[in-house]
């Protein structure tokens, strides 16, 4: 232990020095300073355990570096040796962690029940910070498998009671305010010969390597975290990324991380990409449509080894075919209303080309054919009764132009509005 003796006059400096049995106490090095700066550089430096001090110096004084002990050596221990017997003092030495204030002339028995105290007290408070210390080790190993089963939890069953989310948040503020959200699967099922032989005795070191890397590429650029990766539970050869932020150009991020692995592993992975969805709603199938994109695997080989949900129809988990039905079931309970590709794309957090083409798929015509067709059946239905103007015919099925609503009225049956209405009298 070193002690460290801060006094503007030598010869106080000196008295404390002879006045103490240091070795006694296991203090092995006395410093001195003669002013509060000197003290600071002195505890910057050598880290003191018990500090004396004066509280009159010139410069900084006394009560100025207690304030600065407290804030940036609150571990050390202060006696104040004073010739001043100022209640505002006292009480300044009290409130800054000071343990005792002795008053000059010193007495002997006074100050080495002071080094005691200050000692026994430092001593029994380094044991309680080396067993905090000890179960915070403890606790930073578990943490990260107890995450891992949270939230192996959470994307694979729908959190209804909102348990699991609740503690999820407060251990991740980013994640407090998100409403989106995707997952990419990293599969290790399928690795390269030669990752295979290097890792096949040290599976646990690849997933720690590789979860590492992902959660750095998570936090690029000193940004706020934008997702965590983790080792999924219920399968032996899976890392997820929960991502819930920076949602963009996904694919394109895929490809990094892959050119990641590359530089640091020397070899590239298998990743299934899903689509955006609802937060926390939909995780679970997000979590799903990556999996299901893997399966791309046994119908096509990706030379970007990436895979993203929708890219094939095999690929597509039986329980997600139903989401065109879904979406002709929105059109058709809002086709009078200004319906567009985007938002039909944004309120299913599905990307644009997907739906386009798996509605395509599904119906056989176009988004767009299908809500002109809808439109015109439907303005059929108000044309039989010739109290409703065709202008406003036009907007009720959603045209706000009644001419262009004729033209496309033509094209679909061959007549006008107006023709068809006398051709349809009652």
């Amino acid at each position: 232990m070193k002690a460290l003796i801060v006094d503007d006059e030598q010869h106080v400096r000196e008295a404390i020095r002879m006045l103490v049995d240091w070795e006694a106490y296991g203090i092995v090095e006395i410093l001195e300073a003669s002013d509060g700066n000197a003290a600071i550089e002195a505890i910057t430096q050598a880290g003191p355990e018990i500090i004396f001090t004066d509280m009159m110096m010139p410069g900084v004084g006394g009560c100025e570096l207690l304030t600065w002990i407290q804030a940036n050596a609150p571990c050390s221990k202060t006696v104040v040796i004073s010739g001043h017997d100022d209640f505002q003092l006292v009480r300044h030495s009290m409130t800054t962690g000071g343990i005792d204030y002795i008053l000059k002339p010193i007495d002997p028995y006074e100050l080495d029940k002071a080094v005691l105290q200050a000692v026994t007290l430092w001593k029994e408070e380094l044991v309680t910070r080396r067993e905090q210390q000890s179960r915070n080790i403890e606790i930073n190993a578990i943490k990260p498998i107890y995450w891992e089963k949270i939230f192996t939890e959470l994307i694979q069953h729908s959190d209804k009671e909102g348990k699991k989310l609740s503690d999820i948040r407060r251990e991740f503020p980013d994640l407090a305010a998100a409403d989106r959200c995707h997952c990419s699967v990293i599969s290790l099922s399928e690795l390269s010969p030669s990752m295979a032989d290097k890792y096949n005795s040290h599976r646990d070191l690849l997933f720690f390597s590789l979860t590492n890397i992902s959660n750095e590429f998570l936090q690029a650029s000193g940004s706020a975290r934008s997702g965590l990766a983790f080792r999924c539970w219920s399968s032996e050869d899976e890392i997820v990324l929960l991502q819930w932020d920076r949602l963009a150009h996904l694919y394109e991020q895929a490809n990094s991380l892959n050119e990641a692995f590359q530089n640091t592993l020397g070899a590239r992975l298998d990743i299934g990409i899903s689509t955006v969805r609802a937060f926390p709603q939909e995780v679970h199938h997000a979590y799903r449509e990556a999996r299901a994109a893997l399966q791309q695997r046994n119908v096509t080989a990706s030379p970007s080894r990436l895979y993203t949900f929708g890219d094939s129809s095999d690929a597509i988990a039986p329980e997600e075919r139903n989401v065109i039905a879904d979406i002709q079931q929105y059109i058709e309970a809002n086709y009078n209303t200004d319906l567009t590709l985007q938002h039909i794309a944004s309120t299913f957090y599905l990307s644009r080309e997907y739906v386009s083409r798996r509605f395509k798929q599904k119906t056989g015509v176009n988004l767009s054919e299908y809500l002109e067709q809808l439109r015109i059946e439907n303005a059929k239905l108000y044309l039989t009764d010739h109290d409703i103007k065709i202008s406003q015919i036009a907007s009720m099925v959603g045209y706000q132009d009644d001419k262009y609503f004729s033209r496309v009225f033509k094209k679909l049956t061959g007549c006008t509005p107006k023709e068809y209405r006398h051709s349809h009298k009652k």
